[in-house]
């Protein structure tokens, strides 16, 4: 939304100014002067002072009060801390509940029962705040992001960077996720208005999701990623143009197994140069202890000496 730019001169002046002009026209100034004086308009004046409205009426109409929008604020700061953070429909709504709790709910949309844009925007303003669009959390992930949890995991990474003396050229962080070979999202186009239906042409209609297993360390230094697709059979021409030493696997589910994981490990070892003299770091989440318990079995006979925690 573009910044509000005013249509008109009216209430230029501010409460301020008028409590100047009462000042000085009960020092028996004249009602001209101080108008002239202050840049007030001599009818605008003389009406004020008749209908004494300026006392609470000038300037900006407040809604709530610093401490009311303060405490919403803090509400909707204290919300999104535990990942339930309010949209935009439901923040009118709450502030205009908490409006007419107080009373003061006289001045917003009495129909829709809610603020509107320009409130909500300028509140945002008032207390750096912003809408993002939140990522998707499992009650799982949420729970296991904690203190305690925070402070077991650096405290064993530190112990073990300690102990093994490994530099951050040595500290790899490996992840996976899954990209769609059809866009979820497509970018606006111009089109003639009136028109019902609007199309982008795409290779089919529905993606085929790969899983990528990218891997870095903490100097920048990548690992070429794996390539997981859903299929039978390789085919080479499905890994044409992909990033250069990338790493082609294939499942019945397009998703990582044991199976695969020990293959990834071994590329890694191989990129690496892994060495008991020159050791690596691995981190991983938790989503891969399941694998690790089977594959460390078998690193461990080839002399990799993989171990893990979680």
């Amino acid at each position: 939304m573009a910044p509000y730019k005013r249509k008109s001169d009216r209430m230029t002046f501010t409460s301020r100014m008028m409590e100047e002009a009462k000042r000085r026209l009960e020092a028996r100034e004249s009602k001209r002067k101080v108008a002239n004086d202050l840049g007030i308009n001599e009818c605008t004046l003389k009406k004020n002072l008749r209908l004494a409205w300026f006392r609470l009426h000038v300037g900006d109409l407040i809604v709530l009060t610093d401490e009311m929008e303060r405490e919403l604020a803090q509400h909707c700061k204290d919300l999104n801390s535990m990942f339930y953070g309010l949209t935009r429909k439901h923040m009118v709504k709450v502030a205009f509940e908490y409006a007419d709790v107080n009373g003061v709910a006289g001045i917003f949309n009495n129909v829709r029962k809610s603020d509107g844009k320009d409130w909500l925007k300028s509140f945002c303003n008032r207390h750096n705040l912003s809408v993002r669009n939140p990522e998707k959390c499992s009650v799982a992930r949420a729970m296991g992001f904690n203190e305690v949890q925070v402070t077991r995991f650096y405290n064993n990474l530190k112990s073990c960077c300690l102990e093994k003396k490994l530099s951050a050229l040595r500290k790899f962080n490996m992840d996976e996720t899954g990209i769609s070979t059809v866009p979820n999202r497509t970018p606006m186009v111009i089109t003639p208005k009136g028109k019902k239906t609007v199309c982008k042409i795409s290779s089919t209609e529905r993606g085929q999701t790969v899983t990528v297993v990218c891997c870095m360390s903490a100097t920048g230094v990548f690992v070429p990623p794996a390539l997981i697709l859903s299929r039978k059979r390789m085919n080479p021409l499905l890994y044409k143009d992909a990033p250069n030493g990338s790493f082609p696997l294939i499942s019945d589910t397009g998703y990582m197994n044991s199976h695969l994981f020990i293959d990834r490990l071994r590329h890694f070892v191989k990129h690496t140069k892994r060495s008991a003299e020159d050791p690596v770091l691995l981190i991983a989440d938790k989503s891969h202890i399941p694998l690790l318990t089977t594959c460390s079995l078998v690193l461990s006979r080839e002399s990799y000496n993989v171990s893990y925690s979680d």
